[in-house]
């Protein structure tokens, strides 16, 4: 694992955008290309079913979501905790992107709620979507990638999805 792109190559990042005033981080896996341009990305996010939209922090009336979009710009924070994950070329890395990207909708389906604020230490949280969607891409041990504090990094959605959409080399 290295903390900076390859030149040359296509990798998969975790990243860690670092949420202000507190010690906490909201972690998401980036795809960058060989200059090492963020061009997708990961997240777990609250869904608004009101207002139909995603929202960085939500309440037990939103939906957890992973939410695959290469246009989020809030996420990117100059010097960043980032990890890559995987360097290769682009047909080899974008399989193992493609892993995680098949899973989105079952695991959406689930149709899990966002935590309140003060649950984020032991409910199923954005955190969990990245530990989650990491196992599904192959790495053994999500959590232990960046050297952050990420409530719910240590739990799973769901066993099965990880076993059924697990990335095979």
């Amino acid at each position: 694992m290295h903390n900076r792109n390859i030149a040359g190559l296509w990798s998969i990042q975790a990243r860690a955008f670092k949420i202000p005033y507190t010690p906490f981080s909201h972690n998401f896996w980036a795809l960058t290309d060989p200059s090492g341009q963020v061009v997708d990305q990961i997240h777990g996010l609250a869904f608004d079913p009101k207002a139909g939209t995603t929202k960085a922090i939500g309440n037990s009336s939103h939906f957890l979501r992973v939410v695959h979009d290469p246009t989020i710009i809030w996420s990117l924070q100059p010097d960043q905790p980032t990890v890559v994950c995987t360097a290769g070329p682009e047909s080899e890395i974008r399989e193992r992107w493609q892993a995680a990207l098949n899973s989105i909708f079952a695991i959406n389906a689930l149709n899990l709620h966002y935590p309140n604020l003060w649950q984020h230490l032991y409910k199923k949280n954005s955190n969990t979507i990245f530990n989650t969607i990491g196992q599904i891409m192959g790495y053994s041990q999500p959590a232990k990638l960046l050297p952050t504090l990420a409530p719910g990094i240590k739990l799973v959605v769901s066993q099965d999805i990880i076993d059924l959409y697990c990335y095979k080399s």
